[in-house]
C-alpha cells in the first residue's frame, strides 16, 4: 500500500502532457483561426452581423459532433483511434479551404461542416490521459490550450495577415496548415504512449469504452447526481464560449483593437495559475476530498465572477485587470471540471466506464446553450455592446453557478449513500 500513497511524475507523463497540448493546439488552429477575422466588409443578413453567422454556424457543427461523439468517443476502439483523429482534423482544415473559396452565403455552410468533425476530438485525446493516478496533471495540460492556445492561434492568424498580406479569408486555413503537421506528430507519440497501469486501476478504476448498454446503465444509475455538474458546466461553457468566440470585439469596444498580442499576453498569466492548481490535484488522493475541493473552487470562482465584474462596471479596476480576473474565474472551474471534477466523480462512485461520456453529454448542451445565448443576443433587441453584453452574461452566469454547486453537493452524495445500500444488500444477499 506504500506505493499507493506517492505521487511521481514519469517520462510517460511528462510525453503526454507535451503531445496532448500540441494536439489540442493542432485542432484549435483550424477550429478557432477565423475567429481572428472580424469580417466587416460582409452585409448584414436578417439582422446578424456576418462573423456572428460564421461562429453560429461552426459551433451548431461543433454542437452535433458533441452529440456524435457520445457514442463514437465512448466506443471507438484504441487501434484505430490515431487515424480517426488525423482524419476528422484533415477533414476540417479542408473546409477552410473551401471557406477561402466560396462565395458569401455558402461560406457559413463550409464552417458548418468544418466544425462537425471537430468536436469528437477532445475526447479521443482525453482516452489517453484518463484513469491515471496522475490525470488532473495531465488533462490540466491539455486543458491549458483552452486558455493560451486560442489566443495564441488568433495571434498568429492576425500576424499572418499583418506581416505576409495574407487575406481575411484565406487566413484561417494558411494557420490551420502552418499547425497541422505538428498535430499529425503529436497524435503518433500519444498513439504509442503506455496505458495506464495497475496502480492507476486500483486508485481511480478502470476505463473501458462504453456501448449502449452501459450508457444506458450510467444515467440509470447515477443520472440523478450527474444533472447537478452538467447544468453547472453548461453555464461555464456559456460564458466561456462567448468570451473566446468575441474577444476581438471585446478588445474593440474597450479601444484597443490595436494592439493583438493583449489576447496571448492577458491569457497566459490565467493560463499558468489555472494549470498549477489544476495540476495539484494530484496530491489530493481521495476521491471524495477531491471533488469536494473541485466543487469549492468553483463556487469561489463563481463568486469572484460577480465581484470583479461588479467591480469592472464601477469603474474601480481597469479592462485588462477585468479581462483576467473574468477569464480566471471561468477557466479555473471549466478546467477543472474536465481534469478533476468528472475524472473524481466516475473514480468516487467506482464506476468501470470512459469519462469522456460525462464529458460529451455536458459538452453537448453546453454548446446547445450557447448557440441560443448567440441568437437571443442578435434577436433580443438588447442594444448592448459586447462588453455590456458580456458583463450581465458574467453577473447571472456567476449567481446561477453558485445555487447549482450547492445543489449539486447535495445530489450527489445521496447519490453515493445510494451506491453504498445497493452494495450493503449485495453482500447480505449473498450475491
Amino acid at each position: 500500500m506504500t506505493n499507493l500513497n506517492k505521487v511521481s511524475i514519469t517520462k510517460t507523463d511528462i510525453l503526454l502532457i507535451g503531445t496532448a497540448f500540441v494536439a489540442y493546439t493542432g485542432m484549435y488552429a483550424v477550429r478557432k483561426s477565423f475567429l481572428a477575422g472580424q469580417f466587416e466588409d460582409f452585409e448584414i443578413i436578417g439582422g446578424f452581423h456576418y462573423k456572428t453567422i460564421l461562429i453560429i454556424s461552426q459551433v451548431i457543427g461543433y454542437m452535433l459532433s458533441k452529440f456524435i461523439g457520445i457514442k463514437v468517443v465512448s466506443e471507438v476502439a484504441g487501434k484505430d483511434r490515431f487515424k480517426v483523429l488525423v482524419g476528422l482534423v484533415a477533414f476540417g482544415l479542408a473546409m477552410l479551404l473551401a471557406f477561402a473559396y466560396l462565395p458569401a452565403n455558402l461560406k457559413p455552410v463550409a464552417l458548418f461542416f468544418n466544425g462537425l468533425p471537430l468536436g469528437m476530438i477532445f475526447g479521443l485525446v482525453l482516452v489517453y490521459l484518463e484513469g491515471r493516478r496522475n490525470s488532473e496533471l495531465l488533462v490540466a495540460g491539455l486543458s491549458a490550450t483552452f486558455i493560451f492556445s486560442t489566443g495564441f492561434v488568433k495571434s498568429i492568424g492576425i500576424w499572418l495577415m499583418q506581416e505576409f498580406q495574407v487575406s481575411e479569408l484565406m487566413m484561417p486555413f494558411m494557420t490551420g496548415l502552418v499547425f497541422f503537421p505538428l498535430f499529425v506528430l503529436a497524435v503518433y507519440f500519444l498513439s504509442v504512449s503506455k496505458g495506464p497501469d495497475d496502480m492507476d486501476k486500483q486508485l481511480r478504476t478502470e476505463r473501458v469504452s462504453m456501448g449502449s448498454t452501459e450508457r444506458k446503465d450510467f444515467l440509470k444509475r447515477h443520472g440523478f447526481s450527474f444533472l447537478g455538474l452538467v447544468l453547472i458546466y453548461v453555464l461555464l461553457t456559456v460564458v466561456r464560449d462567448f468570451r473566446d468566440n468575441f474577444i476581438v470585439e471585446f478588445w474593440g469596444d474597450l479601444g484597443m483593437s490595436d494592439q493583438p498580442s493583449l489576447m496571448t499576453l492577458t491569457e497566459i498569466p490565467i493560463a499558468v495559475v489555472v494549470l498549477i492548481i489544476s495540476a495539484l490535484g494530484i496530491l489530493v488522493l481521495s476521491n471524495q476530498k477531491a471533488f469536494l475541493l473541485g466543487m469549492a473552487a468553483t463556487f469561489i470562482s463563481a463568486v469572484l465572477m460577480i465581484i470583479t465584474t461588479l467591480l469592472f462596471q464601477e469603474k474601480m479596476v481597469g479592462p485588462v485587470f477585468w479581462m483576467i480576473s473574468s477569464g480566471f474565474s471561468v477557466y479555473l472551474p471549466y478546467i477543472l471540471f474536465h481534469c478533476l471534477v468528472f475524472e473524481r466523480f466516475i473514480a468516487l462512485l467506482k464506476y468501470r466506464g470512459t469519462v469522456g461520456f460525462l464529458f460529451y453529454i455536458a459538452d453537448a448542451f453546453g454548446y446547445l446553450a450557447s448557440v441560443g445565448i448567440m441568437i437571443y443576443k442578435e434577436i433580443s433587441g438588447f442594444n448592448y455592446s459586447w462588453v455590456n453584453f458580456f458583463t450581465q452574461l458574467n453577473l447571472i452566469g456567476g449567481m446561477l453557478m453558485a445555487f447549482l454547486v450547492l445543489i449539486s453537493l447535495i445530489m450527489v452524495q445521496s447519490d453515493r449513500a445510494k451506491v453504498r445500500i445497493r452494495k450493503l444488500m449485495k453482500l447480505y444477499s449473498g450475491g
